[in-house]
C-alpha cells in the first residue's frame, strides 16, 4: 500500500493548456535563451560611457635642462571625447543586435510547444487504441463463450477456441507494447517540462471534440491566405535589419573626428648655478587633440556590407515564409486525407457492426463458419484502430498549423 501511495504521487493528469504553461515556466532551454537575451541587453550600458581616463607619468633619468631649471618628472591625464551622439549610437546598435535573441526565444518556444503537443496527442492516441484493444478482448471473450457452447453442443471444434486464445494473447502483447510506447511519449513530455522522466502523464483530451473542431477549422484556412507576419521566425529578420540600419547610422558617426583634452604637470628643479626669474617653477601644460579618420574607403565598405546583409535577410525571410506556407499546406492536405479516411472508416464500421450481429446469430445456429465470424471481428477491430490513427494524424497536423499561426 505504501508503494502504491508513493507511485500515485508521480502520476499527473494535466490538460494540454496546463502543460504548455508549465513548459513556458520550467523549460531550461527557454530560460537559458531568455538569460542570453538579458545578458546581451546589458552590452549597451557598457558602450554609452566615455572612454577611460588615461593617466601617465615619467621620470627624467637625464633631466632636460631649461632656463628655469632641470625637468625632474612628468604626470599627465588625457580624456577622449567621441563625436556627440556616437556613444548613444553604439549603445543603440548593441541593443538592436540583442533584440533578435528575444524573437529566437519566441520561435524556440513555439517549436517546443509543438513537440509537446505532438507527444501529448500521440499519448492520447495510444490511450484510445488501448481502449479499442480492451474492447476487443471483451469481444473475444464473448466469442470464446460462443465457441465453447458450440463445442459443448458437439457442433464446433476446439481449434476455434484455441484460435481465439491466440488472438487474445496477441492483443495482450500489443497492449504491453502500447504501455512501452506511452512511456516513451511521457519521457519526451517530462524532458520538455524539466521534471523526473518516470513521472506518469495522463492525457486529458476529448479526441472527438478536438478532431471535430479541427475539421471545422481546416476548410476556412484552406480557402484563406493566412497572415504570417507576426510569427517570430519571420519577425526576427525585420529586427535584424533594424540592427543593420543602426550600424549604418553608426558608420556615419564613425567618420566624424573624435576629440581629446588633457593636462600635463612637469616638476622642475631649481638651478644652482644661476637665479633666473621664476627659478624652479613647475610647468602645467593643457593639451587638446583631434582624431581625424583619413581613410574613407573602410566606412563605405562597411555601409555596403550592411546594405547587402539587409537584402540577404529579405531573401531569407521570403524563403522562410514560403517554407511555413508549404508546411501549412502539407498539413491541410494530410488533414483532408485523414478526414476522408475517417468518414470511410465510420461508415464501414457501422456496416460491419450490423454484419457481425447477424453473423453471431448465424454462427450460434450453425449457419456460418467460425473463420468468417473471426475475420469480421478482426476487421472491426482494425477499422477502429485505423480510426484512432486517423484522429491522431488530424490532431498532430493541427499542431503543425498552430506552430505557424499566431493569434489566429
Amino acid at each position: 500500500m505504501l508503494f502504491l501511495a508513493l507511485s500515485c504521487t508521480c502520476v499527473r493528469a494535466q490538460s494540454l493548456d496546463s502543460l504548455k504553461a508549465e513548459l513556458r515556466r520550467e523549460n531550461p532551454e527557454l530560460r537559458a535563451l531568455q538569460l542570453d537575451y538579458e545578458a546581451a541587453m546589458k552590452i549597451g550600458g557598457q558602450l554609452d560611457q566615455l572612454p577611460d581616463l588615461e593617466i601617465g607619468g615619467g621620470v627624467f633619468i637625464l633631466p632636460v635642462e631649461t632656463r628655469t631649471g632641470p625637468q625632474q618628472f612628468r604626470v599627465g591625464a588625457t580624456q577622449m571625447l567621441p563625436w556627440p551622439g556616437k556613444l548613444a549610437a553604439m549603445a543603440g546598435v548593441a541593443d538592436a543586435r540583442a533584440r533578435p535573441l528575444l524573437e529566437k526565444v519566441a520561435a524556440r518556444q513555439l517549436l517546443l510547444i509543438f513537440q509537446l503537443e505532438k507527444a501529448y496527442f500521440s499519448l492520447a492516441g495510444l490511450e484510445a487504441r488501448r481502449e479499442v484493444l480492451e474492447e476487443s478482448l471483451a469481444l473475444y471473450t464473448s466469442l470464446d463463450r460462443l465457441a465453447l457452447s458450440r463445442v459443448e453442443a458437439g457442433k464446433g471444434s476446439s481449434v476455434d477456441v484455441y484460435r481465439i486464445q491466440l488472438q487474445r494473447q496477441q492483443v495482450e502483447r500489443e497492449l504491453a507494447e502500447f504501455r512501452h510506447l506511452a512511456q516513451q511519449e511521457m519521457v519526451i513530455i517530462n524532458e520538455l517540462l524539466n521534471r523526473p522522466a518516470d513521472t506518469q502523464v495522463v492525457a486529458l483530451l476529448d479526441v472527438e471534440d478536438r478532431v471535430a473542431e479541427t475539421l471545422d477549422f481546416a476548410p476556412d484556412l484552406a480557402n484563406d491566405d493566412p497572415d504570417l507576419s507576426n510569427h517570430p521566425g519571420l519577425r526576427i529578420y525585420k529586427v535584424q535589419q533594424e540592427a543593420n540600419r543602426a550600424a549604418i547610422e553608426l558608420t556615419k558617426l564613425d567618420q566624424r573626428p573624435d576629440f581629446g583634452v588633457g593636462v600635463d604637470y612637469i616638476a622642475t628643479g631649481r638651478r644652482d648655478d644661476a637665479d633666473p626669474l621664476r627659478n624652479g617653477r613647475d610647468v602645467i601644460l593643457p593639451r587638446a587633440m583631434v582624431t581625424i579618420p583619413l581613410s574613407k574607403g573602410k566606412f563605405s565598405a562597411k555601409r555596403q556590407e550592411e546594405e547587402v546583409r539587409i537584402l540577404a535577410l529579405d531573401a531569407r525571410r521570403e524563403s522562410s515564409e514560403n517554407e511555413f506556407r508549404a508546411e501549412i499546406r502539407r498539413a491541410l492536405n494530410a488533414i483532408d486525407n485523414a478526414a476522408n479516411e475517417l468518414y470511410y472508416l465510420r461508415e464501414q464500421s457501422q456496416v460491419i457492426d450490423a454484419t457481425i450481429s447477424i453473423a453471431r446469430s448465424e454462427f450460434t445456429n450453425g449457419k456460418r463458419a467460425f473463420d468468417e465470424l473471426l475475420r469480421l471481428e478482426n476487421q472491426l477491430i482494425g477499422y477502429r484502430t485505423k480510426t484512432v490513427l486517423a484522429q491522431t494524424i488530424i490532431l498532430t497536423q493541427r499542431a503543425v498549423i498552430d506552430r505557424y499561426l499566431i493569434n489566429q
